[in-house]
């Protein structure tokens, strides 16, 4: 039979852990308030645009930094599935040259890779892999710095898809952002 120390010493220590645990995840559930979503976005290269667009999502004020963190992917995702659209319908058109078709179909290549990188990313938000997270986000920029080098070049692409890479490439920096302070 254990002693009656061992026995409280072991329940004491074992009550702290859980408290322990309970006050770290807790510190993750907290509502992210305007102060936070100020020092994510300064982190950004556009403080003003970065809480514009995390304003914009009606979840963001009942989210806390991992909901948040969720939020941006998902803006992202909605962001690389319509670009890829974009691209698709200047694929689509007939007026395009066979050269610049090449270049828009590599492209959406890209935005496929994108866009699988970022349904990964969500599956680490998921599991807490918040490294895992910071590493999709990169690739999918990665992809889309790929679809950008294919216009270095003649025919350079008279559309709008450099500004929307631009736009994708922001909305996944919010996403390393919110991933490294998790």
């Amino acid at each position: 039979m254990a002693s009656p120390i061992t026995s409280s010493t072991l329940l004491l220590s074992l009550s702290l852990v859980l408290q322990f645990i309970r006050l770290s995840s807790a510190s993750l559930s907290v509502k992210v308030t305007n102060d936070v979503l100020s020092d994510v976005c300064s982190k950004t290269q556009n403080l003003t645009l970065c809480l514009q667009t995390l304003k914009a999502d009606p979840r963001t004020p009942t989210a806390d930094l991992k909901g948040l963190g969720q939020i941006s992917v998902d803006l992202a995702l909605g962001k690389a599935k319509d670009t890829k659209n974009y691209v698709g319908s200047l694929i689509m058109k007939t007026e395009i040259p066979p050269p610049l078709k090449q270049k828009y179909l590599l492209c959406s290549v890209n935005y496929d890779n994108s866009i699988s990188d970022l349904e990964a990313a969500k599956q680490a938000f998921s599991s807490g892999d918040y490294k895992g997270v910071d590493m999709k986000a990169s690739g999918a920029m990665w992809e889309t710095n790929e679809c950008r080098e294919n216009f270095k070049e003649p025919p350079f692409d008279p559309s709008q898809l450099p500004k929307r890479n631009q736009d994708f490439d922001f909305i996944c920096s919010i996403i390393q952002i919110i991933s490294n302070l998790l």
